[in-house]
């Protein structure tokens, strides 16, 4: 046995591999292919964004390290942003720069979870939180909401609560499903862990993209939640710069402090000239920019989701976000879905992300996780592909 072959069991579901990794690298190889399957955002960047980014490079500002919480003004404009916006009361203090929401999401699970604490995950599941929650040592705990619309069914999130419960994660809107959770359905989950000591993590990386008329709730924006939510967010998708690794963690001052000195010891800080672009967008883009990102996403699934259904796909619209869980029975057939993408790529050159890695048994689960945020053109000549199904 070499000196390295003993691993920390910790990690040991990690090498399963990723699908949506191996699948892009399959789909990159065949000419012409259009990549569904990872969320990369392929859109431009706003010149706000990009000038303040070179600016910090180009200019005076002193390419070092930024403490380890963020830049004081990165850090301010954030909380000015979730004041205007999600209706937060909050102040730079209670704000942490992190590499991205995931980079929160890690740094915070191992803040405040003990080995075997139970976490609650609302299934379809973003894969990272598993995956992050497992590597610390903590228990994730699956409650399935039915498709097709996915609504909070509250009698199994009460049955999956027990005196080892710590947290629960709420991804709104979610990936994969595009699910929102309204102010009822998250009043709904107050009032389960009212008078407990569980806390709610909530992911709200997507929060400008929500569709018919709906509007984003934050959990911490709800009396009931207020003293137990910690928000997380990033602005990979906003600003179509998945690239940067520029999130937050937003909650009670002491908390958050604490968090940035795992941050500390995990990345010690997020990128200087990247806190920069950032801090410069947040402060010089106009309302309309965020309202018409909205609009631009609901436009992009309207056409992307008339296309699966018209190739045959089973779907439930998205309602926010921009991936949609699509049912490929009626087209590919009764396989597994790794193989249905394959599949896929081989007839039209498209990949997705195979539905079943969103569940902890995906036994029977026969989708296939598209993602729309690409260039139009690109839009369009998948549509046309996915018709061309039906020939």
């Amino acid at each position: 046995m070499g000196v390295f072959d003993r691993r920390a069991l910790r990690r040991s579901h990690l090498d399963a591999g990723n699908p949506l990794r191996s699948l892009t690298e399959v789909i990159d190889k065949v000419p012409g292919g259009i990549n569904l399957g990872q969320g990369v955002c392929d859109l431009d960047t706003p010149r706000e964004l990009v000038r303040g980014a070179v600016e910090s490079i180009e200019g005076s500002d002193r390419q070092t390290y930024t403490p380890y919480r963020g830049l004081p003004g990165t850090r301010e404009q954030i909380a000015k942003r979730l004041r205007t916006f999600n209706g937060l009361d909050v102040t730079a203090d209670q704000v942490c720069v992190t590499l991205g929401s995931s980079g929160a999401f890690f740094a915070a699970c191992m803040t405040l979870l003990e080995p075997g604490d139970e976490v609650l995950l609302f299934e379809p599941f973003y894969s990272y939180h598993r995956s992050s929650l497992l590597l610390c040592g903590a228990k994730p705990v699956c409650v399935r909401l039915p498709s097709p619309d996915f609504a909070l069914d509250l009698d199994a999130l009460k049955a999956a609560i027990t005196d080892k419960t710590r947290a629960i994660v709420v991804n709104t809107p979610a990936n994969p499903s595009g699910k929102i959770f309204d102010e009822a359905e998250l009043r709904a989950v107050a009032g389960l862990i009212e008078g407990t000591d569980i806390f709610v993590f909530t992911d709200e990386v997507y929060e400008y993209m929500c569709f018919d008329g709906r509007r984003h709730v934050s959990p911490a924006t709800l009396p009931e939640l207020r003293g137990r939510t910690l928000t997380l967010g990033s602005y990979s998708k906003t600003f179509s710069v998945t690239g940067w690794r520029v999130g937050y963690l937003v909650g009670p001052e002491d908390l958050v402090d604490a968090v940035g000195l795992v941050c500390d010891q995990i990345h010690v800080c997020a990128p200087r000239p990247m806190q920069r672009g950032v801090e410069r967008a947040l402060a010089e883009l106009p309302g309309t920019f965020y309202s018409d990102l909205q609009d631009v996403y609901e436009r992009k699934r309207n056409q992307f989701c008339d296309a699966l259904e018209d190739a045959g796909f089973g779907i439930a619209r998205p309602q926010g976000a921009y991936y949609v869980m699509a049912d490929y029975s009626e087209v590919l057939g009764d396989m597994e879905p790794y193989p249905a993408v394959l599949e896929l790529i081989e007839r039209v050159g498209i990949n997705g992300v195979p539905g079943d890695v969103f569940y902890e048994d995906g036994s029977g689960v026969r989708s296939i996780r598209f993602q729309f945020a690409v260039e139009e053109e690109v839009l369009g000549d998948a549509c046309a592909r996915l018709r061309g199904l039906r020939g």
